[in-house]
């Protein structure tokens, strides 16, 4: 008896809607331009929209997309040879509906802990940006790295470990 979950396909807009904010996130965080952020999020669902007819529905679709952009995100450090290091990039995802206190505090707590990110091994800092920016779950980020669901928990585990320790330090 076969038991796979068979996943359906969203159409084009519902894709668009569900997804752009996430994977402009996951692209920002590791790219500096803005302007080349916006080229990647551009790029990755033309590549969708075109290879829609290729999604087989055994997997979550938002891992087949984020594959897609991880992918993207590759190809494009391999031309532009760039360290995927932006420091402002979180200050614009802070609340404003706080006191100027707050926001000052929270944003260098903020900035602070995205730095203490680029520390982590780059497979510490890829599960914790796809958990914390793109919102994903353990077992989209091991599709999306090639990895067991054990070994992405672990990683997990590790670098918010690691970043816990760094911010204790710190205070």
């Amino acid at each position: 008896m076969n038991t796979a979950i068979i996943y359906p396909k969203p159409n084009q807009r519902q894709i668009y809607e569900d997804y752009s904010a996430k994977i402009y996130r996951y692209f920002r965080y590791r790219v500096k331009n803005v302007w080349d952020v916006e080229d990647l999020t551009t790029t990755v669902f033309i590549k969708v929209y075109s290879k829609l007819d290729q999604y087989d529905g055994r997997h979550p679709f938002g891992a087949w997309i984020f594959r897609i952009a991880h992918n993207a995100l590759i190809d494009y450090m391999r031309k532009k040879r760039e360290c995927p290091v932006d420091q402002e990039t979180f200050s614009t995802l802070t609340a404003t509906d706080k006191l100027p206190e707050e926001c000052v505090l929270t944003q260098e707590t903020t900035e602070g802990l995205w730095q203490k990110v680029h520390t982590l091994t780059k497979d510490q800092r890829n599960v914790i940006s796809l958990r914390y920016l793109a919102d994903l779950r353990m077992n989209e980020i091991a599709e999306i790295l090639g990895k067991t669901e054990a070994s992405v928990k672990i990683l997990h585990f590790r670098g918010i470990k690691k970043l816990q320790q760094m911010m204790e330090a710190k205070a």
